[in-house]
């Protein structure tokens, strides 16, 4: 049986484990030395994705040495510690035997960096590949039925990974836009946010549609003008993943949009230990529009509301305001 590596215990890396155990000896690393012991106890993981058993096939280690013994290594911490948690890494990285999968959505603030370019500035060239889509974790580790989108500037790499990954309830397509994929990850968590304000406003459903249909084209503006293709924003890692994180209640940063319109910021915020990536995304992504010029009119306006605490209907006036044009 193949071996694994699985670095963050998150819900995601927690819900990888168990759905991947069915074919490989995986390994799992947590962080916290405490927090592993816990998980090896209880089987479980009680603060990122309760109610879901962890076979007890899968190794669970604090040790990152331990986890990095495995040629294949799933990184799935969140972006603000991904770069950390490379450097820790790095005494352990053998260049001629790991494989990067990236699963990681999200962009470093104080750079603007995508993970992978994390990974190149750490580590130099190395051979990886990033997977994302409409993931919710509570619903890969339940077994329940989705499509997600391996890319990599490696094609070989990027099938090797699909026909590894793939099974009978993940069912993996190959890119070679890392780029697009990337962005779409992390700019999507943004505008999950927003959606969950309109939810909670009851703004109705020709809103979210609409909403919902110019972040997209937003979105798609702004990666193309890095080198992302078009057609991956209309893909799994982007209407795709924006679909299922702006309607799931499991999304956290649907959550957290919902806790804005109510209010409820801070209490939401200090309720939980799971990051919420569009916080970090909004000030990444308004870093790069104003060092580019790059109008970003929904983005901006969530960047606003989360940062500055602009008044919501304020932002929601000015949007339907803006000056007219064609589609």
């Amino acid at each position: 049986m193949e071996k694994i590596g699985i670095i963050g215990a998150g819900g995601w890396g927690t819900a990888l484990s168990i759905l991947f155990s069915e074919k490989f000896q995986v390994t799992l690393w947590e962080n916290f030395p405490d927090y592993a012991k816990i998980l090896r106890e209880k089987r479980e993981n009680p603060e990122f994705l309760p109610d879901f058993k962890i076979p007890e096939s899968v190794m669970i280690t604090d040790e990152i040495s331990y986890v990095c013994t495995n040629d294949i290594l799933i990184i799935t911490v969140p972006s603000q510690y991904f770069r950390g948690i490379l450097k820790r890494m790095k005494p352990f990285y053998n260049k001629d035997k790991h494989l990067f999968l990236i699963g990681t959505k999200g962009l470093e603030t104080e750079t603007g960096m995508r993970m992978s370019e994390i990974l190149i500035n750490e580590f130099g060239q190395c051979r990886f590949a990033v997977i994302s889509g409409p993931t919710i974790a509570s619903e890969v580790a339940a077994g329940k039925p989705t499509a997600a989108v391996v890319a990599s500037n490696d094609k070989i790499l990027a099938q090797k990974f699909q026909h590894m990954f793939s099974s009978k309830t993940m069912r993996l397509y190959t890119s070679i836009d890392v780029c697009g994929v990337e962005i779409c990850g992390g700019y999507k968590n943004i505008l999950a946010i927003g959606a969950g304000i309109i939810d909670v406003l009851e703004l109705g459903n020709n809103a979210k549609a609409s909403y919902l249909t110019r972040s997209i084209k937003e979105m798609k503006n702004f990666g193309t003008l890095f080198g992302a293709k078009e057609e991956t924003f209309w893909g799994l890692a982007g209407i795709g993943d924006l679909i299922t994180t702006s309607f799931s209640p499991a999304s956290r940063n649907h959550r957290f949009g919902q806790a804005v319109a109510m209010g409820k910021k801070q209490e939401f915020l200090a309720s939980t230990k799971m990051v919420v990536e569009g916080i970090y995304a909004s000030k990444a992504i308004m870093n790069i529009s104003r060092k580019y010029n790059i109008e970003l009119p929904i983005a901006s306006a969530v960047y606003r509301i989360i940062h500055q605490n602009s008044r919501v209907y304020d932002e929601i006036i000015n949007l339907m305001t803006r000056r007219l044009k064609d589609e």
